[in-house]
């Protein structure tokens, strides 16, 4: 008896201690004290339709007791943010991202804001659940920053980084830098190195309901990376590409890599990039049957590596998962989900880190930046411009406010109409609206362009207006100052100066002809 009260005093000490181990591990992570300062840290957002995000990291500003956080929405349409009952203004300019500095009380507890989309109809309060995550805590070790804006994460943990699809871990790869981008929002290059010294390109892409996640090996690095999470899917060689999306064709021709596409998603008559043209003709490039119907038998037994879609591919999403599990990893782009035109030909170098060109990707970028800039410093025309199609049945087809077509429109220093044309809070970058919405909002806009690349070209005014006839109400028809974008500008993603130099032109009654435009006749 007397030993087994011995051991009963023992385990009972033991388990006291064991109790307060805990309990104060516990309460010091709870209190856990986060200095003055300036953090990148990660967000992460939920509720409403599940379509719209925020931009994670996020900058906060810890001050004393004050907490605030910086937030980027995904779209352009929110107007103002509630918190606590508190109303928190749009601080994006015309034609970028909604963006908000709110405040929060405690890291990695959820709290309820409410977001004010007018994208709908009519403009709709919708609640949201936000979290965010402490520094050290969250996807990404966050420190200090020594300069404002910028993210100083040269810390960064791989071994605890969670995003909104979950946790993702990279081993025992150690967070080096980051790929600098000045526009696009919907994908992110972080570099890392092994304890071999080996380095890794880790490849973020957004924009969608879940997140994809690559990791490239570099220069011959290691492909068995252990350690990883389950959805990050390592990228070895990828010289044998099946390329679906046509926008990329464009970047990848202006980087050198069409030797590393190896299958199109389109024959030869569709597309409108010489390149493409010549190495389908030449054999260079085998038609790999469209995205909803890839031929797979020929994919594999061609060797295909690599697959880049768009996101069209959600539409089918058995196609995504029966390549998959062919072993082919899938890239659905969301570069036409970015507001900014430089953002989504900034895309040009997550495919210069892809195929190692960055140095010619970075080129080609900092030349159309360089270009538009120019035509930016340029006084601003005032004059409205109408972007518009017409399908078999009647209707319009204008783009949204706010997207990258639109925001070219304001960069070359025109308007766009109609402006009170109101879309579902969807990914969508176009919307169909009535003829008698059309009418009201660009009658009596200054220019008319027609988009040819969903119905085609058309060559004169009278062609136009035959399927049309109340266009000729509209006073730039009159005024016959009607213009057509030609039909493959949409495969030519490079040409973002070109357009906003060209319609510049027209706007200033300077215009002849162009490689994006070109003036119907009478």
């Amino acid at each position: 008896m007397k030993y087994f009260k011995i051991i009963i005093a023992a385990a009972l000490a033991l388990s006291l201690t064991a109790c307060s181990f805990f309990y104060k591990n516990e309460t010091e992570n709870i209190n856990t004290e986060v200095a003055d300062g300036e953090y990148s840290c990660e967000v992460s957002l939920s509720g409403g339709s599940g379509k719209a995000s925020v931009a994670s990291p996020a900058t906060v500003i810890v001050e004393g007791n004050k907490k605030t956080v910086q937030l980027v929405w995904s779209s352009s349409h929110y107007d103002y943010m509630l918190v606590e009952d508190q109303k928190y203004e749009n601080e994006g300019k015309e034609g970028e991202n909604s963006t908000f500095t709110i405040p929060f009380e405690k890291f990695d507890e959820a709290f309820q804001v409410i977001g004010d989309t007018t994208a709908m109809s009519t403009p709709h309060e919708i609640e949201y659940e936000l979290t965010v995550f402490a520094p050290g805590e969250s996807a990404s070790d966050a420190t200090p920053s020594t300069e404002t804006g910028k993210d100083n994460s040269s810390n960064r943990s791989s071994e605890d980084e969670t995003t909104e699809s979950g946790s993702v871990r990279l081993g025992n790869l150690t967070y080096e830098s980051s790929l600098e981008l000045d526009y696009a929002n919907n994908f992110s290059v972080d570099y890392y190195k092994s304890d071999k010294g080996d380095e890794y390109a880790f490849i973020t892409i957004t924009g969608v309901s879940s997140n994809q996640y690559f990791l490239r090996p570099l220069d011959g690095a290691d492909a068995s990376v252990k350690g990883l999470s389950d959805n990050v899917t390592v990228l070895g060689q990828i010289h044998k590409t099946y390329l679906v999306s046509t926008s990329v064709m464009d970047l990848i021709v202006n980087i050198d890599g069409l030797s590393d596409i190896a299958f199109s998603g389109s024959d030869a008559k569709d597309w409108y990039i010489e390149e493409a043209v010549s190495a389908i003709d030449d054999g260079e490039i085998l038609y790999g049957g469209k995205y909803s119907a890839p031929d797979y038998e020929l994919l594999v037994s061609k060797g295909c590596n690599f697959a880049i879609e768009n996101t069209m591919i959600y539409h089918n999403p058995e196609v995504k998962e029966k390549l998959e599990s062919l072993g082919i990893p899938v890239l659905v782009e969301t570069s036409g989900y970015e507001g900014s035109p430089l953002g989504r030909l900034e895309w040009i170098k997550l495919y210069g880190v892809l195929y190692g060109h960055l140095d010619a990707a970075t080129e080609v970028f900092e030349n159309q930046v360089s270009r538009t800039k120019n035509v930016l410093d340029v006084e601003a025309t005032d004059k409205s411009v109408a972007f518009f199609s017409i399908n078999s049945n009647g209707q319009i087809t204008v783009r949204k406010n706010g997207d990258y077509i639109s925001s070219m429109i304001a960069m070359a220093g025109g308007n766009y109409v109609p402006g009170d044309i109101s879309a579902g809070d969807d990914a969508l970058s176009t919307v169909k609206i009535s003829m008698e919405d059309f009418y009201v909002g660009a009658v009596d806009a200054d220019v008319l362009i027609y988009n040819s690349t969903i119905e085609g070209e058309v060559s004169s005014i009278e062609d136009l207006t035959k399927s049309m006839p109340s266009l000729k109400d509209f006073q730039t028809v009159k005024d016959k100052n009607v213009y057509c974008l030609r039909e493959g500008y949409f495969q030519k993603t490079t040409k973002v100066a070109e357009f906003i130099e060209e319609l510049h032109l027209i706007l200033t009654d300077s215009f002849e002809t162009g490689e994006c435009f070109y003036k119907l006749k009478e």
